[in-house]
């Protein structure tokens, strides 16, 4: 995680000498909505056709992006429970060293197909400066619940089962829900001293991974392709707030 920087704690501590409204105390409600980016860091293990492992074979998970939702309810000074939720993000998906049904090297990053996930987060958020500062940075830690929708395997992708490794129809893609640890930083800028209205900036790093199977039917049965997927994505977000 990055560190909050001292200079932007300072300066926004030397903003709670003028008069201001004390927006950030308990019982304060603050809900933001904004534009959101998915940065994956992600690796994932050798994947293994029926239990058997492709050396040297990774998943790569591309960028997404999608609306954020995100809100905060101070349950003490400088302290509140916070929630980020989004509409669903949309991932391309590749996979990388599958053997060459030539004979040839390994091939390149294959197109694999695409998904959706939803990556609600719950965090516990620290507010440094003071209550009625109109310049409110923070950070926090939580847990993070990733559930994955619509993954579809590209027509590339089910050629190169049917050519390669004998598939007669199709494959379905499944990735597992996913539970880790959660970490945040953000910052509320009030539009004015009197005001309600705020920009917020925010990033938070998620520890996302998933058991990934895909599975297609051959003339001898079911064939099964298993990996693990690390996501580990950076979140970033952009938007306008409200304070109740």
């Amino acid at each position: 995680m990055k560190v909050l920087p001292l200079s932007t704690v300072i300066a926004a501590a030397m903003l709670c000498a003028a008069p201001a409204l004390a927006d950030y105390e308990q019982g304060a409600v603050i809900v933001r909505i904004g534009a959101g980016w998915v940065q994956p860091d992600d690796d994932s293990s050798w994947l293994r056709l029926n239990g058997v492992p492709l050396e040297d074979t990774r998943v790569y998970v591309d960028n997404g992006e999608s609306a954020t939702f995100t809100g905060t309810w101070l349950f003490a000074d400088h302290w509140g429970v916070g929630l980020l939720a989004a509409l669903p993000f949309r991932h391309d998906l590749q996979v990388g060293g599958l053997p060459d049904p030539n004979g040839g090297p390994a091939l390149g990053r294959v197109d694999l197909g695409d998904l959706k996930h939803l990556p609600p987060t719950l965090t516990l958020q620290w507010f440094p400066v003071c209550v009625d500062s109109w310049v409110q940075p923070y950070m926090g830690i939580g847990v993070n619940y990733t559930t994955f929708m619509e993954e579809d395997i590209s027509n590339v992708a089910n050629d190169y089962f049917a050519t390669a490794l004998g598939a007669v129809a199709p494959a379905d893609l499944n990735l597992d829900s996913s539970w880790g640890l959660a970490g945040e930083l953000g910052v509320d800028i009030s539009l004015g001293r009197d005001s309600r209205w705020l920009v917020n900036a925010a990033v938070w790093y998620l520890d996302l991974d998933s058991d990934t199977r895909i599975r297609f039917p051959t003339m001898d049965g079911t064939s099964e392709i298993k990996t693990n997927v690390d996501i580990d994505p950076w979140v970033y977000s952009v938007g306008l707030g409200y304070r109740f």
